[in-house]
């Protein structure tokens, strides 16, 4: 993985530090985006590295395409290695965010293509509702 990262690094004509490296290892490993709070905490601990400094680095890893930055409404934004073109499910109720990779949206944007004589370079797409535990919590509760 680290050769990954070193790889993706050099790639974009950035230095391999190892506070770059930690951050891209930390996006790796989890499975949803994280807000920049949670990586401040995460990588102040573990090699001193200040708020100040993960912002920067968000910021630059960001403009080079190698970080998303999320907006999900929550005042607040949110992370992500930028890896396939994805969607997300947010919960209203409890804030759980799920990957939705199997929408067809690719065609969708041909269609919009071909129809307005554009081209479109990305897109952003997210769907808003009740995740299933919830969903159940909210049927139980009405049902008693």
């Amino acid at each position: 993985m680290q050769k990954d990262i070193v790889k993706t690094l050099s790639g974009h004509h950035l230095k391999s530090t190892s506070a770059r490296r930690e951050l891209l290892s930390l996006l790796s490993q989890v499975n949803t985006p994280v807000d920049a709070a949670f990586l401040v905490e995460k990588l102040e601990k573990k090699l001193g590295i200040d708020r100040v400094t993960v912002f920067r680095m968000l910021n630059v890893l960001t403009k080079h395409g190698i970080v998303r930055k999320l907006e999900f409404g929550e005042g607040k934004a949110r992370y992500e290695l930028f890896t396939t073109d994805h969607h997300h499910f947010i919960c209203d109720n409890c804030g759980t965010i799920e990957d939705i990779s199997d929408c067809n949206i690719e065609a969708l944007e041909k269609e919009i293509s071909a129809k307005k004589h554009i081209r479109i370079l990305r897109h952003s797409l997210e769907f808003y509702g009740l995740c299933e535990k919830c969903s159940k919590l909210l049927k139980e509760n009405i049902g008693s």
